[in-house]
């Protein structure tokens, strides 16, 4: 993979910068300038909208406790941001803890094997779950963090029991073996209205999913078009998205406990931080004093006028291309989803 020049980037961004009077409307302007290819990002602070540099962005994260990169998932630009970030923090506080989506907890005595040098990658791979795309895009991230004893943590729920969830509801975590129920958070189900509203948006299809563009149509997480509530109670679906978000957060809330004054790098889907809803805002109450910066994707458009809507999103945005289309013809997009929602309803839960 070739590496983007930030020394490039960074006089690009720096001459943009250097005009701190400019209109709000010519800021935006200049901070849309069409990317160059599908690595390439653009840095802007959401307070003032402005274009920054990764210096910069590094200078101003160090006295924050915990930071959320959203990604969107598979998007070269997001992953390359990510390794860029955490190698540009690292040079100013080797403190530091990778947090991880992508990993579960039930796989993290895996993890931890792989880096000890204990297991090879493609165990890591098959015994630890990893994603189908952690070769290409999180395999750098868990690469730089084994070669300088970054603490990883697999933070996320064990899907068998998100599965559960979704499809019993979040009572039939008091049936489970003592052994599984550790590996969700303590608190499954509090959550803030804002986040509620949010997920029965993305629900109507008219929101993006965790950290995917947003789709014109899209299936329930589990396989359903069910919304976020039926007749006013919050859907199964929606408890089982809050089994990720607020599992998520307790990992972090833990590591930060295990690790006094670290750091941590968060690596999740867009929608689990998004304006600091979901783990955001429940690692908030667990930990209120915590300082925690947001960094959201934004994808360009051409039409877009300027960047206000998009700045809500996040204390910081990334600018990136727009995701190629998944489909052009209905008839593919409808028989993808058909089969999605066929697999998903074959799946059971254990307990």
């Amino acid at each position: 993979m070739r590496r983007i020049s930030l020394a490039c980037l960074g006089f690009t961004l720096a001459v943009l910068t250097s005009c701190s009077h400019v209109p709000n409307r010519a800021v935006a302007q200049l901070s849309l300038t069409p990317l160059n290819h599908f690595y390439d990002f653009q840095l802007v602070r959401s307070t003032d909208q402005q274009p920054i540099v990764m210096t910069q962005l590094v200078a101003e994260l160090l006295d924050s406790d915990v930071i959320f990169i959203g990604e969107l998932h598979g998007h070269s630009a997001s992953h390359y941001l990510q390794v860029e970030l955490l190698a540009g923090l690292y040079q100013h506080n080797a403190n530091l803890i990778l947090s991880m989506e992508q990993f579960e907890r039930d796989k993290q005595t895996v993890v931890n094997e792989y880096l000890d040098d204990k297991i090879g990658e493609q165990t890591l791979i098959a015994q630890g779950k990893a994603w189908p795309n952690y070769v290409s895009d999180y395999r750098p991230l868990v690469e730089f963090a084994k070669a300088r004893q970054i603490p990883v943590i697999a933070a996320n729920a064990p899907k068998a029991l998100v599965r559960c969830i979704a499809l019993k509801g979040p009572a039939i975590v008091d049936q489970l073996p003592a052994q599984q129920r550790a590996y969700l958070a303590d608190d499954l189900t509090q959550s803030s209205t804002a986040y509620q509203a949010k997920f029965r948006k993305v629900m109507t299809g008219s929101g993006a999913w965790h950290g995917h563009a947003k789709p014109k149509h899209k299936p329930g997480p589990h396989g359903s078009h069910a919304h976020g509530a039926k007749n006013g109670k919050l859907s199964n679906s929606f408890y089982a998205q809050l089994a990720r978000d607020n599992t998520m957060a307790e990992s972090i809330a833990k590591a930060l406990d295990a690790h006094p004054n670290h750091q941590v790098v968060a690596i999740n889907g867009a929608f689990h931080s998004d304006g600091r809803l979901g783990t955001v805002d429940a690692l908030q109450r667990l930990k209120p004093n915590v300082q925690i910066v947001v960094l959201s994707p934004h994808e360009q458009t051409e039409d877009e006028p300027d960047l206000a809507a998009a700045a809500k999103q996040g204390d910081y945005l990334y600018t990136i291309q727009t995701m190629p289309k998944r489909y052009v013809q209905k008839q593919h997009r409808d028989r993808a989803v058909m089969n999605l929602i066929k697999k998903r309803k074959d799946r059971e839960c254990a307990w």
